[in-house]
This record gives C-alpha cells, structure tokens and sequence, in this order.
C-alpha cells in the first residue's frame, strides 16, 4: 500500500512581501518622525542662547601670577595677567566676592600653573587650554552649588622666559 501523499504548504509569497515591505516602512518613518515629537523645537533652543549672547560682559581684573614651569633646572618661569569676564548684571556681587576668595583663587592658580612644563604653556592649543581649565575651576571654587558666572578668562599678559 502506498503512503500518503502529505500536501506541500502553501506560498503566500507575493503577500509576504507586501506585509513585510508595509512593515518596514511603518518602522522607517517612526525612526524618521520620532525625534521631531520627542526633541524639543530647536527654535525654543536658540531663544536662551540668544538672550545670554546680547547680555554686556564686564572685565574684572584678577592680578599677577609669576611661575617656574615644571622643568628640570627651574630656570623657565611664566608671568600671567588675567582678566575674568563676567556678565555686567554680575559684575557688582561678583567684584565683592573676588577679594573675600581671591586667596584660594591664586593658591590654585599657583599650583596649578607650576605643574605646567614649557611644552603645555605653548601655542594656541595649549594656551586655549588653561584658559579654559582655569575657568573651569574658579568657577567650581566659587560657585560649589554649579552656576557658572565667569564667562571666560582672558590673558592680559602671558610671558615665558
């Protein structure tokens, strides 16, 4: 006696692809249109940045700092003059609460340049740099609660001899 014959499963094939394709593309545009409902509009971003670029910036001048760089003799020393810029609305509670920490301010300053060879001191990566972790640290050392009120850090003087 003969086996029966098992039937061959059907192909849906043309509505497989049809179901696939309709699939991905409901999965292309929800990655496409998500951000835009998820983000916030970048036009509510340019408003603050806006704002905060139009605020006047009052210079303060912070003082002397002489150096040896960090070189095997000491005979290299760097001579700095900064000048901290505040926004203009800061710049009276600012200017009153310099000299009350100004100590710490230079101790750091001091340290930290010190600990600096003739190499870092150099060109404008390296200059960029201090400005921008020097700033980073008085603004950590005089506002511990994280507002930020010195905008940059500018040299008035920067010799290596």
């Amino acid at each position: 006696m003969a086996a029966p014959a098992t039937p061959e499963p059907k192909k849906g094939g043309f509505k497989n692809i049809l179901v696939f394709a309709v699939l991905c593309g409901i999965a292309g545009a929800g990655g496409y249109f998500a951000p835009a409902f998820l983000l916030p509009h970048p036009a509510e971003d340019a408003k603050p940045a806006k704002k905060a670029a139009n605020t006047k910036p009052a210079f303060v001048p912070f003082g002397d700092v002489v150096v040896n760089l960090a070189e095997e003799r000491l005979t290299r020393y760097l001579r700095v003059q900064l000048i901290l810029v505040v926004d203009a609305a800061d710049e009276k509670e600012f200017t009153e609460a310099l000299p009350r920490n100004k100590a710490i301010l230079k101790n750091w300053l001091i340290s930290y340049l010190s600990d600096r060879s003739l190499r870092e001191v150099s060109g404008a990566a390296g200059v960029n740099r201090l400005r921008r972790e020097i700033l980073d640290q008085f603004n950590a050392l005089l506002y511990p609660d994280g507002q930020e009120k010195i905008r940059d850090i500018l040299f008035e003087q920067f010799n290596v001899q």
